[in-house]
């Protein structure tokens, strides 16, 4: 038993460096380790590298190990302190549907059309500020969800 795994980690790591990654197994370590993916054992040990290594969400979140960053992915330290040291300012530039505060975020979370997206959070305040004790995180992900 020791023979064939030994062999089939040589195999998966001597393959072709120019094989693309296959969809199947996503993104992460599995799929920089195991560059030929062409036959469904080479997947699923890419696959299961990727699940056991626990890469493949840093990878998602920072557009590393293969993986593509999403455009509206809401995870960036500017963004985060901004909102948490702004968030009475916010509040009140969301619920007037304007304002500088809002302006930022919006430049922050790479919003175009600026004065939809505000138009949008206003009608939505009570969603976004659900509670006196809301936290920055909650506002950024209420936000996130009207881009």
């Amino acid at each position: 038993m020791k023979k064939i795994l030994s062999l089939l980690a040589v195999t998966a790591l001597t393959s072709s460096l120019y094989a693309a990654n296959n969809e199947n197994t996503g993104c992460g370590l599995g799929s920089i380790v195991i560059k030929d993916q062409s036959t469904v054992l080479l997947q699923v040990i890419a696959a299961t590298t990727n699940g056991t290594s626990g890469n493949q969400t840093f990878g998602i979140t920072s557009g590393t190990s293969n993986c593509d960053k999403p455009t509206n992915f809401v995870s960036n330290d500017k963004l985060n302190q901004f909102v948490g040291e702004n968030m009475d300012e916010l509040a009140m530039d969301i619920s007037s549907g304007k304002g500088e505060t809002l302006n930022t975020v919006a430049k922050l979370m790479n919003v175009v059309n600026t004065q939809e997206f505000s138009a949008k959070l206003q009608a939505n305040f009570s969603e976004i500020y659900t509670s006196e004790n809301v936290t920055s995180a909650q506002v950024i992900d209420s936000i996130a969800k009207y881009i």
